[in-house]
């Protein structure tokens, strides 16, 4: 998940400091919850092919880094993420890839008797991701539009260091909204789409007629065309 980290002083000084005040089976030592007044708000989870390590890696408002954990493995209890990669920047074949989380999901951190890192996210139930005023698809949709939130004010969570998502408007024929899913990570595969509207009321909008099914959870929703449908699911809950 990633070549190279020895070019970072800064990432292993802060390791080098923190490593040095953590307590095996208890939380002392690593960082606090964004809402305990520390400086950090999201955090990559990788691994370092060269000193066969996970690690941790924490950063501010300003995406810098405040942190560095390192562990020969990591635990997460529940919680969201998402996949972040970018490009090797000095031309090697290969792309960097994290797993990507926010401070304001997380309860705390730990390092268990075997010294491995372990972090434990707040339990959410649907209720609770429903506040953001979101509710259930509608049946009678004709279309839906979906656009992306650029700042977090912008997405109903102001006050929160949060990173802005995206969200999806169901409308009528008539063009009205009659349903919404707001702050979701949102993947379309294989849908006929077009751009719509005029600034500030940008949409992208797919028609019901070229949608086979539409997944939707409290982090994310996934809308397939027709031909996109899985030939293969497995429902492990019964």
């Amino acid at each position: 998940m990633s070549q190279n980290l020895e070019g970072q002083p800064l990432c292993q000084q802060g390791f080098q400091q923190q490593q040095q005040n953590v307590v095996p089976g208890s939380g002392i030592g690593l960082p606090q919850t964004q809402g305990d007044g520390s400086l950090w708000e999201f955090a990559d989870i990788g691994f370092d092919t060269m000193k066969k390590l996970w690690f941790v890696q924490l950063f501010d408002s300003l995406n810098q880094n405040v942190g560095f954990y390192t562990a020969k493995n990591i635990s997460m209890n529940r919680g969201c993420a998402i996949q972040y990669q970018w490009k090797d920047t000095q031309g090697r074949p290969f792309w960097h890839v994290r797993e990507r989380f926010q401070a304001t999901d997380v309860e705390g951190f730990q390092i268990d008797m075997k010294g491995n890192l372990v972090i434990n996210f707040k339990r959410k139930d649907v209720a609770e991701a429903q506040k953001d005023g979101s509710n259930r698809i509608p049946k009678n949709f004709a279309y839906l539009q979906y656009a992306y939130h650029l700042t977090s004010k912008d997405s109903g969570q102001f006050g929160n260091d949060v990173a802005p998502m995206g969200f999806v408007e169901f409308c009528n024929q008539n063009g009205e909204v009659i349903g919404r899913l707001n702050n979701r990570w949102i993947v379309v595969e294989d849908v006929e789409r077009r751009t719509t509207g005029e600034l500030p009321r940008i949409r992208i909008r797919v028609d019901r007629k070229d949608i086979g099914r539409i997944v939707a959870s409290r982090s994310s929703v996934i809308i397939m065309s027709r031909d996109g449908i899985p030939s293969e699911q497995m429902d492990l809950t019964s």
